[in-house]
């Protein structure tokens, strides 16, 4: 289960930056896409609730990876040296440097590109949309300034979804190493 909640989570993070690399390859052209993407990312239809549901199973996931991280520490499980390290770097990876650093620094970076973009490039969805959650304004005249704003909160983009990217392949690698290493060495006992 952890192998597919982690390559959804890749998924994610290599859509977003593939959209941010093509938006900025022609940014005049292609900041109002990059907009009304990541408008869209905040309420998708079927991918949202699905982030709904992870995060509500995230707790579980943190307890249960700290938890093998402590009894790694703590030698309270028999294991080869690999597991315990992967079930350390897994949980120091996750509360470490993704709950803390890694989300927050991408979902702020998408929504100071939606501030800074908001109603300053043409193109884009306009009339609000099915559900009204796109903004009406998106047609509105381009102002040089605005532009410019626009280009500088786009041009911030790649570097948070890269380290996302990053991050959720070591924990996908992290979940392979784990089942592919199995639990105790071989010859020894598991302890009670």
């Amino acid at each position: 289960i952890s192998c597919v909640f982690s390559v959804f989570f890749t998924t994610n993070a290599l859509l977003d930056l593939s959209a941010d690399l093509w938006a900025l390859d022609a940014p005049r052209a292609r900041l109002a896409f990059l907009r009304d993407w990541y408008v869209f990312r905040q309420w998708s239809p079927i991918v949202s609730p699905i982030f709904l549901a992870l995060t509500l199973l995230l707790p579980f996931a943190v307890f249960t990876l700290c938890k093998g991280a402590l009894e790694s520490i703590c030698g309270w499980r028999s294991a080869s040296r690999l597991r315990h390290t992967v079930d350390i770097l897994e949980a120091v990876i996750l509360v470490g440097v993704i709950l803390p650093i890694g989300i927050p620094a991408a979902v702020s970076a998408q929504e100071a590109l939606i501030a800074a973009c908001k109603g300053s490039v043409t193109g884009g969805v306009s009339g609000g949309g099915p559900l009204g959650f796109f903004s009406a304004d998106t047609t509105a005249t381009l102002r040089p300034g605005d532009m410019s704003a626009c280009k500088a909160s786009a041009a911030e983009l790649p570097s948070p979804h890269l380290l996302m990217v990053a991050l959720n392949l070591l924990m996908w690698a992290c979940d392979v190493l784990r089942y592919s290493c199995g639990g105790a060495p071989a010859g020894e006992e598991k302890r009670d």
